[in-house]
Order: C-alpha cells, then sequence, then structure tokens
C-alpha cells in the first residue's frame, strides 16, 4: 500500500521534479509546484470528465472556460508564493540562527545656518534641531535633516582669505562671497610656516565658538587606512597650529572638533574664542582691512598631497537624515512565538539601530497596589539573546517592523509585569537612499528657533542606503555563521566588514599579506581589504570616503581580527571594459528592443556589485569568452554571436580567448558596442 499513497513515495516521478533559479546561497531552489496559469487550466481540465462528464464541449465563449481561465490567473501569483517556501524556511532559520539583513543607513550632509540677532551675537542652535528638505519623488514624504551636535552660529561673515608662503600673503578673491573656488590651502608647495589666514567681518564676536566648514578637493581615491598591529605611528604629518590675532598679537585658541585630519580631508573644525577677541591688522609690507583674523600654520611636517580648497563656509554642522522620536511607550504584541519572551512595537519605522534608548520600570515586590514608584533602569540593544545570561538587561530591535524582544528569564532577562512599563524615551528613524538630496535642497526650518532665520546644504548628501535585500543576506547567512563574529580567514574579513559602523560598504575583499600601504610584496600578520562603497550608481566607478576606510580598518581591528594582526582598508581598484559583439537578430523581432536588452544584460552581468552570479563579479575574476557569448544568447530575439571581444583598459582581447584581470579587480562596464548582422556565413554588417 505504501507505494499507492502520497507519503508512502521518497520522490516525485522521473521528470516532475526540477531547480530553478532562486536567491538562496547556491542560486537555485527546488520548485514545487510549476507555477502557471496554463498548468492548472491543464489540471482543471483532467478533471472535468470525471467532476462534470455532460460538460463535453466546452467553447471558449461559454461561461466555464471563463471561470478555468479566471481561477488560472488568480491561483497562479499564489503557486509562486507555495514556491518561495524554502526561501522562506531559509530566512527564518537564519534570523534563529542571529542573521539579519543589514538595515539601512542614513545620508549625511553639511548644513549652513543663517542667523540675524538684534545684538550680533552667537546664536546657539541645538542638537537635534530639524530641517526639512523636498522629497527627490513627489511620492515621498518630505526629507527630515537632524543637527548631530550644537553650533554657534554666528551673524559675522568671511570678509578676506589670504595664503601665506615664504612671508608674502597673497588675497584669494571671490571666497568671501561663499563662492566655490579653488585654491591651495598653504601654497602648491605646503612648507612649516606656510599658513591660511582668515578674516571674519561683523560688529559683534564670534563667541563662545566658530565652527568653519573646509571642502578639501579629493586627488582621487583616499589613501589606505590601516588599524592594529605593530605599525609605527606617522611622524611626517601635518601638525597644525590655531591662532586668532587678538588686537597686535597672536593668542592660540584650543580645537574643539576637527574631523578633517588637519585639513587633509572635507569636514568641520570649531575653534573655542575668547570674549574679548578683537580685531586687528595683519603687519606687512601690504595692507589689509581690520577684521577678526584667524590664522592656520602649517608647523610640522607634511602634507602627502596639498590641500586645494574649494570652499571656505560659516555656520556649518553635520547632519543626518533621520527623525527623532521622543517619550513613546510601544505596543504591546500579541501574536508571535509562545517562547516566554515579551515583544513591543515602536510605532515608527525603520529604526536605526544604537538609537534606541529604552527604560524599563522594576518590578517593587510587595507593593501589591502600586503605592510605591518603582524606579526605571536602562536597558542596552544587542544583537542576539542566545548568548545572554538570565540577569542581563538587554533586548533586540528589527529595524524595518520595529519589534522589540526582550529575554525569557533564561537568555536575557525577563520584562516585569505591569501596564506601561516599558517606556522607548528616544529612537531614531530614517536612513534609505531617500536622504542623497541635491544640494541646496535643505531650505525649511521644522523646528523654531528665535534668530535663525535660514539654513541650506552647500553640498550634497553623502550615503544613504536602503536596508539589505533579503536574497543577498541569504547568500551571506552561510557564511556569517561559519565566521562567528571573529575573523579567521581573509573571507571572513570581507564579510565582517559590511557591518562596520558608520561605513557604506556594498561589497569588500581581502587578501592575507597584502599591505595596500607598502605593495610590492606580501608582509606577514597583515590583511588588505578592499572596499566598494554602496553610493548612488554614476559613470564613475565607486570611492570609498576616508571616513568608511577608518570605521572598515577599526570595526575590523577591534571586533574581528586576532591581537597582532594589522588590518589594512583601501579602495577597490576597477578596469574598464567594453564589449564589441555581432548579433544576429530575429526577423520578426524589433531590432532596437533586442539590442538595449542584450546591453543591459551585459551591463548587468559585469556589475562589480550586482554582477556575475548576483552576488558581484568576482575579484580578479576573469572575462570567460564562454560565458559572455551565454549572457548574449539568453536574450530573447538574439539568434547568434559570429564575433564576441572584450576590450580591457583600451586593449582588445585575443578572438575567442578568456581575458583576465589584474589580480583583485574588478570590471567597470562601459556600454556595449553590439552591432547587427544578416544571418549569413561569418555575419555582414
Amino acid at each position: 500500500m505504501s507505494g499507492d499513497v502520497w507519503w508512502g513515495r521518497s520522490a516525485a516521478p522521473e521528470g516532475r521534479g526540477r531547480t530553478v533559479a532562486g536567491p538562496g546561497p547556491s542560486g537555485g531552489q527546488p520548485e514545487l509546484v510549476e507555477a502557471t496559469r496554463e498548468r492548472v487550466r491543464a489540471e482543471i481540465g483532467a478533471r472535468l470528465p470525471a467532476y462534470t462528464p455532460d460538460w463535453s464541449n466546452p467553447d471558449r465563449s461559454d461561461a466555464g472556460v471563463a471561470l478555468v481561465r479566471l481561477f488560472g490567473a488568480q491561483t497562479e501569483p499564489v503557486l509562486r508564493r507555495l514556491n518561495r517556501l524554502p526561501e522562506k524556511l531559509l530566512v527564518e532559520h537564519l534570523i534563529t540562527a542571529g542573521v539579519r539583513a543589514l538595515p539601512a543607513a542614513a545620508a549625511s550632509t553639511l548644513l549652513q545656518f543663517t542667523v540675524t540677532p538684534p545684538d550680533g551675537g552667537s546664536v546657539l542652535v541645538p542638537a537635534g534641531f530639524q530641517t526639512g528638505a523636498a522629497p527627490t519623488t513627489g511620492d515621498q514624504p518630505q526629507v527630515i535633516f537632524e543637527t548631530r551636535r550644537g553650533l554657534w552660529a554666528t551673524p559675522a561673515t568671511i570678509g578676506a582669505v589670504l595664503v601665506e608662503q615664504e612671508g608674502r600673503r597673497q588675497p584669494i578673491a571671490g571666497v568671501t562671497a561663499g563662492a566655490n573656488r579653488s585654491f591651495p590651502a598653504f601654497g602648491a608647495h605646503p612648507e612649516p610656516g606656510n599658513a591660511l589666514w582668515i578674516g571674519l567681518a561683523g560688529a559683534a564676536n564670534p563667541f563662545p565658538a566658530v565652527s568653519l566648514g573646509f571642502i578639501i578637493a579629493a586627488p582621487g581615491a583616499p589613501g589606505p587606512v590601516s588599524a592594529g598591529g605593530d605599525a609605527a605611528p606617522d611622524a611626517t604629518g601635518p601638525l597644525l597650529r590655531w591662532e586668532i590675532l587678538d588686537g597686535n598679537q597672536f593668542v592660540a585658541v584650543p580645537v574643539g572638533l576637527d574631523n578633517t585630519g588637519g585639513l587633509r580631508t572635507s569636514g568641520v573644525v570649531e575653534l573655542r574664542v575668547p570674549r574679548t577677541w578683537r580685531p586687528g591688522r595683519p603687519s606687512g609690507p601690504s595692507p589689509q582691512p581690520e577684521l577678526r583674523w584667524l590664522r592656520i600654520t602649517l608647523a610640522h611636517g607634511e602634507f602627502p598631497a596639498p590641500p586645494v580648497l574649494t570652499r571656505l563656509t560659516l555656520n556649518v554642522v553635520d547632519s543626518l537624515a533621520v527623525r527623532t522620536v521622543r517619550s513613546e511607550a510601544p505596543r504591546t504584541v500579541q501574536s508571535g512565538p509562545v517562547d516566554g519572551r515579551t515583544r513591543v512595537r515602536l510605532s515608527q519605522v525603520p529604526v536605526l539601530p544604537g538609537s534606541v534608548l529604552l527604560e524599563v520600570e522594576d518590578d517593587v515586590e510587595g507593593d501589591v497596589f502600586g503605592t510605591v514608584a518603582a524606579p526605571a533602569s536602562r536597558w542596552r540593544e544587542v544583537e542576539s539573546l542566545g548568548d545572554r545570561g538570565p540577569d542581563e538587561r538587554v533586548f533586540t530591535l528589527d529595524p524595518e517592523t520595529g519589534e522589540i524582544t526582550f529575554g525569557d528569564g533564561v537568555h536575557g532577562a525577563k520584562v516585569p509585569l505591569g501596564f506601561r512599563t516599558v517606556v522607548a524615551q528616544s529612537y531614531r528613524v530614517g536612513g534609505g537612499t531617500a536622504g542623497a538630496v541635491r544640494a541646496e535642497s535643505v531650505t525649511s526650518l521644522v523646528t523654531s528657533l528665535a534668530y535663525v532665520t535660514g539654513v541650506t546644504n552647500p553640498f550634497p548628501a553623502e550615503g544613504g542606503a536602503d536596508a539589505e535585500p533579503v536574497a543577498d543576506t541569504m547568500r551571506r547567512g552561510a557564511a556569517q555563521l561559519s565566521a562567528g563574529g571573529r575573523a579567521v580567514t581573509p573571507d571572513d574579513y570581507a564579510l565582517l566588514a559590511l557591518r562596520a559602523p558608520g561605513a557604506l560598504v556594498a561589497r569588500a575583499h581581502g587578501v592575507a599579506g597584502l599591505d595596500l600601504e607598502r605593495p610590492g610584496r606580501p608582509v606577514p600578520g597583515v590583511v588588505g581589504v578592499l572596499v566598494v562603497p554602496d553610493v548612488p550608481a554614476t559613470d564613475d566607478p565607486p570611492i570609498p570616503t576616508p571616513a568608511t576606510l577608518r570605521a572598515v580598518a577599526a570595526h575590523l581591528t577591534a571586533a574581528a581580527a586576532p591581537a597582532g594582526v594589522r588590518v589594512v582598508a583601501g579602495p577597490a581598484t576597477f578596469q574598464r571594459v567594453a564589449i564589441d559583439a555581432w548579433v544576429v537578430i530575429d526577423p520578426e523581432a524589433e531590432r532596437a528592443g533586442v539590442l538595449t536588452a542584450a546591453g543591459d544584460a551585459l551591463m548587468t552581468y559585469l556589475d562589480p556589485v550586482r554582477g556575475g552570479d548576483g552576488g558581484g563579479w568576482p575579484f580578479g575574476g576573469p572575462l570567460r569568452h564562454s560565458a559572455l557569448l551565454r549572457r548574449l544568447l539568453a536574450v530573447p530575439g538574439v539568434l547568434a554571436v559570429p564575433r564576441l571581444r572584450p576590450i580591457v583598459d583600451g586593449v582588445p582581447a585575443p578572438p575567442c580567448a578568456d581575458r583576465p584581470l589584474r589580480p583583485h579587480a574588478l570590471p567597470w562596464p562601459a556600454r556595449p558596442n553590439l552591432i547587427p548582422v544578416d544571418d549569413t556565413a561569418g555575419g555582414t554588417p
């Protein structure tokens, strides 16, 4: 009997089961059912003789035929969802094991404020001040930007800028109006003693702080950044001295913030200035206006490349495309697995990980009637509850749904019973590519503050990435479980670089012994990590920012690498790849549409982030002639490809041969040159 029932059969009949393309680690998944409307109609048609024997001559105009066709159309998407059951099971297993999708990242930009106080003094713009930008598309809400720190905004303006070298001062025209004007900050050949002078015009002293935004022209790809190991610090790095001219004497001023690395990268510098800062004139043969002068002197060392200033602004502060929600009592989640854990849900999503400040009222033993005020304790966010003890006050967060999960008393402390015992004092909502707004887009003041009259972003917002697609999470899930949060193999470094806080990393590649700071030969104890940033697509290869490289190197050194290993993070290298091919097109197909689809197929296949098998082109992977042919022949309407030749960095490859790339390099595809030919021997353009 076991052979006659479905549960007794060990496998489907020969030819019924097959594997189809899927987002899993192997690139495929089993097809549980044939999810097509034609298959549904055929199955119903096979049952007609048994269930409706009187319906012997179905016609297309018959109402029953219309119902069958309608049922097939409605059942098709249901069967497609059924075929995704293996994918769903894999996702749930990965979540149980602590593997989750990478959350959305928030874009950042510099905001410049305009203030008009009646007394001419500075106005404090507090941290968390909200501004708004028009959305990039009409169906999206306003993009909110919040300042990351407080800003003392002054009504003063930049009255003059001088560059001093070899004892001579050269005025720079056009900078005072806020225009983009490129000039070397310390001269074409910076030497100790060269200086940059900035004169502030205005009646009132900009006390207690001055915030300056320096935009440094990028000379190209940023240099590698190392962390850990036994590398000696760079003693030749530039050392700057910050002074003000108070009347006729120079006074050193403390630097409260400098994220420019000593004017090596773009950023903000905040200086603490005294209340008694008096205007003055720099001594010398050339007369200068009486202003409040700030002097930045190169005191020691040298720059890797002369810093070129493209813009200098006042009253700037860094901001994030987020919105803070305060004092919210999360809603209790009634449904869910019966595992003894308490779950609550925040009202606003997506939530930025690490931003939730959660307080839970402690249980007061013996206070039956609630006459004693229960003290509140701060609980902290962790990635998983599986390795937590019964007394640890921790929780996990699902950024996309806003669901917070507490422990069951065995893995993580259990939340005391009661009404509204959990309060989210604050959390941040935002992230995604919608925050990557254009320059001059942030123009509205969401928060009202006296004497603050205007705001703008002089430069486009950078960063901003959507949450990781489920397919990408599934691809890296097994590797992340194998790594276990520690880096052992070079692939582990590449995998864990994706989770570096503050870094926008689309892909990474680890190479043992590759010292990007001193290339040429393998170095023991060094791991080189090549980074491909997660940035909007442009015509040029993606280049990571110095901040991303620093975040990757610091994260891998602190959280993943063994003691004594030096991690060097640097930008990935690209080679320009173009494809020349002759294609034979089906005469009945639309030629322009086929050529466009064929070009898109090659561009997708060669994409460094999404190409190859869907997870990105392999670093250093060669261009296989047969694989490129299969990509073109898979396009509907392409009948043959008589000739195909890749061109790498302007050098054509030999006919019908594979073309290798440089070690650890990635292709950067140009639009293919596809020439339609006649279906003759060899083809004729």
